[in-house]
C-alpha cells in the first residue's frame, strides 16, 4: 500500500528527484554506447535541452562573478533534460511512493 505524500519529509523528496536525474543521466550515457552510428533511436532518447546559468550555461561569453579583490568566485549550473533524464525521475517517485 502506498504512502501518503503527506507523511513524508520534502528534503527525501529533493533526494529521490535527483537520484532520478542521475538514474537518467546514466541511462542517457548507456544509449550512447550502443554501436551503430547516429540513428532515430539514439538521437530521440538522447537528445538534451541544456538550460544553465553562470559560467556552465553553453554559449554565455559573461558568467556570474564576484569579484572581492582577494577572492573571486564564479557560479553557475547547468541542468540538461532528455527523456532518459525524466524517465529516470519518474521511475525514482515510483519507487518513492513505496518508502517509509
Amino acid at each position: 500500500m502506498a504512502i501518503p505524500l503527506k507523511e513524508k519529509r520534502l528534503g527525501t523528496l529533493i533526494l529521490v528527484v535527483l537520484i532520478g536525474i542521475l538514474i537518467g543521466a546514466y541511462l542517457n550515457a548507456l544509449v550512447l554506447m550502443i554501436p551503430g552510428g547516429d540513428n532515430v533511436f539514439k538521437s530521440f532518447f538522447t537528445y538534451t535541452i541544456p538550460f544553465g546559468v553562470g559560467g556552465f550555461a553553453e554559449g554565455n561569453p559573461n558568467p556570474v562573478i564576484i569579484d572581492l579583490s582577494a577572492i573571486k568566485f564564479q557560479f553557475g549550473f547547468q541542468l540538461k533534460f532528455s527523456l532518459l533524464s525524466i524517465l529516470g525521475v519518474f521511475l525514482s517517485l515510483y519507487f518513492f511512493r513505496w518508502y517509509k
